[in-house]
């Protein structure tokens, strides 16, 4: 009697699973292409891993976002997860992630059009680096003595009790400003300012923005109204917003692709955007209070930089990043 021999599909979705999981994300997405039973299994894996990289529990995510004239004063800032909306625990069959698809090819499509949220929150504790001198800045002697040091790490945040707000100035014959935002992905070490691993969330050539002054009134017009009709500030971080996430008008991406961004709630400082006749203020200095409400954050895009976090922390073989009192250095742990 002949005996069939075996292959590949013979194999149960478990022990294909197992295969699959040792290899990286980008080995093997072109899988998918396969067959629906390979579509199926890698979709799950991907799921999987989406839901360790949006709960990040071995990582921080840390976030600078100021304006360029202040970028050696403003601290960066940690961020508390918040969630992932339609990301459901469950893996197969149930959950947001598998309803209102067309087969295995939209609930892969709708993977990667998934967000993680995160709430920016002030450091708890600063470091005492002195400020540096940049050349050719005049010395001020009144900003030296409200602030002697710059910070430099923080050992947690706030928990989110003290607004991250920014002020933005724009004289009547600007049509825009800058603002900066750089997101890294990092791993804490066993001591305050030890890093094991750091990955830029926000590549290189990117995360400086043109902020319209237009955009600015648009935003601070909408938020204005919305707080007169409900009497009070409304929930601006309801879930119900994030299915369409990328079309928010609230966010500044950090990039074309809109992997990161930033949802601003935008306040005019001197109310002249309110009234009926804000077009006659087209050309008049204008004042914004931009205040970080969460940090959004594509969840594919996360999952990658953990990936990538991993691979470099093997790199290293015990190196670390130790962030001391006046300088960063890489050594030997």
């Amino acid at each position: 009697m002949a005996v069939k021999p075996l292959c590949l599909y013979d194999l149960p979705n478990e022990i294909l699973v197992s295969i699959l999981s040792g290899f990286e994300t980008q080995a093997i997405l072109p899988l998918v292409v396969v067959s629906r039973r390979f579509h199926s299994i890698v979709l799950r894996i991907l799921h999987f891993r989406l839901l360790l990289a949006a709960a990040l529990p071995d990582y921080k995510l840390i976030l600078e976002a100021y304006h360029p004239s202040k970028r050696y004063s403003d601290p960066y800032l940690f961020c508390t997860y918040l969630g992932t909306d339609g990301l459901s625990s469950k893996h197969e069959g149930k959950g947001s992630l598998y309803a209102d698809c067309d087969g295995e090819e939209g609930r892969l499509a709708k993977l990667g059009g998934l967000y993680s949220r995160f709430r920016p929150e002030r450091p708890g504790v600063q470091g005492s680096m002195p400020a540096r001198r940049i050349a050719g800045a005049v010395p001020n002697a009144q900003s030296s003595v409200s602030n002697p040091i710059t910070p430099l790490y923080a050992n947690g945040g706030d928990g989110g009790t003290r607004k991250v707000t920014h002020i933005f100035n724009l004289d009547g014959d600007e049509l825009f400003g800058q603002f900066c935002a750089y997101a890294s992905l990092v791993r804490l070490g066993p001591r305050r300012g030890v890093f094991l691993s750091n990955v830029h969330i926000v590549q290189s050539g990117q995360g400086v923005m043109r902020v319209w002054k237009h955009w600015l009134q648009d935003r601070a017009i909408e938020l204005w109204q919305q707080e007169q009709e409900g009497g009070i500030e409304m929930d601006r971080t309801s879930t119900t917003r994030c299915p369409t996430i990328g079309a928010d008008k609230n966010i500044m991406w950090t990039d074309y692709r809109k992997n990161v961004g930033l949802r601003v709630a935008v306040r005019d400082q001197e109310g002249r955007c309110y009234g009926k006749d804000a077009s006659e203020f087209d050309d008049a200095p204008m004042s914004f209070a931009i205040e970080i409400e969460e940090l959004v954050v594509r969840t594919t895009h996360l999952m990658l930089a953990v990936e990538a976090s991993a691979i470099e922390q093997d790199n290293r073989s015990g190196k670390t990043l130790v962030f001391g009192s006046f300088f960063a250095t890489a050594a030997s742990s």
